[in-house]
């Protein structure tokens, strides 16, 4: 009898867990729950991505040419990682659908050749790898990269840059797994709208030419329509205005989503602030880079010092109208980046330059949120103006800084200045700021006798919807350096400081900025987060091989065995029979 009582209770057992197993999946189906413990949340999707993955509304085919039998270990893990986060986008839409192309798996040379070429003509490029195995090394081509396609539409997304100078292939593939979110929502964002918006970048003040901007404009032409805008004081440069035959109104629409001043250096005329204000009253949206004092290392090539003065751009009433203040001072900052000069044994070296702060953003706006460190160059306090707009402060000094007004003498002896808390005695002085509101025209209560016949051709006094704009108070942030060689000079990328090779984070700032202000916040949120690389001790595994492939054949087996042993000592302690009572 007992024994049949044992036996359905295993039975019972064996069903309920099977019950389980089939509601749990039944559940799943239809609801998605996954419990992400990595520390840096490498399988959690932005919220921002989730709902565009929700709008998804036809077959998105991602096509990975990232597959073969003889990847390198670390490709393996890179095809590995996509192909998790794509099954993270498919669980979010069904109209997600992924494939995996091995481009080495043809049948003659010149079926391969001929497929490399289509890919090259996308844009794809190839990366050459040098792995070793058993001492032996092997050279081979690998394609990260991919094509989508969405309603008709096809993108190509490469997903590695070549390399990158002083960093190994680990740590490549390692950045490139931290762009897969942001580079997977680029590709769907840039199919899913029929338009792409139109940026503006505005010349005719002694902007930034372009060598300058180069590695920002061709970072944003596969999203944006980019344009130079010469202003010129022509009233249409910014906007369209059409006239209605029947009762003469004129229709006035932008024709740029953003507006971009890169480092103006002269004076804007009236006519010239008549044309952007009315841009922002009509809805524009603009990313202001100015400096407001005219300081370069180039007058210090030859002379231990030089004069920085207050540069004539006639913008500080417009500014101070929209909300802010941009001082004409330069912020001496203990936090910053260094120079080379000659020390007293002759020989160069790095010593802070208190001129270059390195911005830490501590903002929890999406514009700055999680970014890593910014160099900048003579940067200028900024000052926040009582008024309706509302004001975000996206960027600060350190807590240690020392203000010079203008005029400033700069002098080489000042990266000799010993920081202490009675000269460096400001803190966190705003160095960029959002502006957002009903701005009020600049023109609204000056009208003068010129502006008549432009107030009959479409002028608003304000916002009828509320825009935005972005001051930050450093041109320069804005500013890829270049080099030069046998061709010219080319670019660097922006943010590259060719004194120490670090790489700082003004590209991301920048094409942050313009997200937000174009209403692209989920490529803002789906940017790279750092994921670290857990790195296996080469040398320990090199001397000790033998032993890590016993314990992992091994220790498996011996702890399944040892689980057995436990339970059948237990067993028989539980069934045992107790000796029978004679008393």
């Amino acid at each position: 009898m007992q024994s049949n009582n044992i036996r359905c209770q295993n039975i019972l057992g064996i069903v309920a867990v099977a019950a389980v197993i089939v509601f749990a999946n039944v559940i799943s189906h239809y609801i998605f729950t996954r419990f992400d413990l990595t520390s840096e949340k490498r399988y959690t999707l932005s919220d921002s991505t989730k709902e565009m993955l929700k709008s998804i509304d036809d077959e998105a085919l991602f096509r990975v040419y990232l597959d073969g039998e003889d990847l390198p270990a670390e490709y393996r893990r890179f095809r590995n990682d996509i192909k998790n986060m794509l099954d993270q986008f498919r669980a979010y839409s069904r109209n997600i659908e992924y494939e995996f192309v091995d481009p080495n798996t043809f049948k003659t040379d010149e079926e391969k050749m001929l497929f490399y070429q289509t890919l090259v003509k996308k844009g794809l490029t190839p990366i050459p790898v040098t792995s070793e195995s058993d001492g032996v090394q092997k050279q081979q081509v690998v394609y990260p990269a991919m094509e989508v396609s969405y309603k008709g539409r096809e993108t190509a997304i490469q997903l590695q840059s070549a390399g990158i100078s002083g960093k190994s292939t680990d740590e490549v593939v390692n950045a490139s797994v931290e762009n897969l979110e942001y580079n997977f929502v680029t590709a769907l964002h840039r199919l899913s709208r029929p338009v792409k918006p139109r940026v503006g970048f505005l010349l005719g003040h002694g902007e930034l030419a372009n060598i300058d901007l180069y590695d920002i404009q061709m970072s944003l032409v596969e999203d944006y329509t980019v344009e130079n805008v010469p202003l010129d004081r022509n009233i249409s440069a910014l906007t369209g205005r059409v006239q209605n035959m029947q009762d003469s109104s004129i229709t006035v629409n932008n024709k740029f989503d953003v507006l971009v001043v890169p480092k103006p250096l002269t004076t804007f005329t009236d006519r010239d602030l008549y044309v952007i204000d009315q841009f922002v009253m009509y809805g524009g949206k603009i990313l202001w880079l100015v400096d407001a004092v005219d300081a370069d290392m180039d007058s210090l090539q030859d002379k231990p010092q030089t004069f920085a003065t207050r540069l004539p751009t006639n913008l500080e009433e417009m500014f101070f109208n929209y909300g802010v203040r941009v001082n004409p001072d330069l912020v001496m900052d203990y936090r910053c980046r260094g120079i080379p000069m000659m020390g007293a044994d002759n020989r160069m070296q790095l010593v802070p330059w208190y001129y270059f702060p390195t911005l830490v953003p501590n903002s929890k706006h999406p514009i700055v949120r999680n970014l890593d460190v910014l160099k900048t160059d003579f940067v200028s306090s900024i000052d926040l103006i009582n008024n309706d707009i509302d004001k975000t402060v996206l960027l600060t000094t350190s807590d240690h800084v020392h203000i010079k007004n203008a005029p400033v003498n700069i002098q080489l002896s000042d990266a000799m200045i010993q920081v202490d808390n009675q000269l460096f005695n400001r803190s966190n002085l705003p160095v960029a700021v959002l502006l957002e509101g009903r701005f009020q025209s600049l023109f609204r209560n000056r009208l003068a006798s010129s502006f008549s016949e432009l107030a009959e051709i479409g002028y608003k006094s304000q916002c009828e919807k509320p825009t935005q704009m972005i001051v930050v108070s450093d041109g320069d942030i804005i500013r890829n350096g270049t080099g030069i060689n046998e061709q010219g000079r080319y670019p660097y990328p922006l943010g590259y400081d060719r004194y120490t090779n670090v790489e700082f984070a003004n590209k991301t700032f920048i094409l942050n900025a313009i997200n937000y202000l174009a209403g692209d916040e989920a490529m803002i949120d789906a940017r790279p987060r750092s994921i670290a690389i857990r790195r296996l001790d080469v040398a320990k595994v090199k001397d000790s091989r033998a032993y890590y492939q016993f314990a992992n054949v091994a220790y498996p087996v011996l702890l399944v065995l040892l689980l057995a042993a436990v339970v059948l000592v237990v067993r028989y302690f539980k069934f045992k029979k107790q000796p029978s009572n004679n008393n």
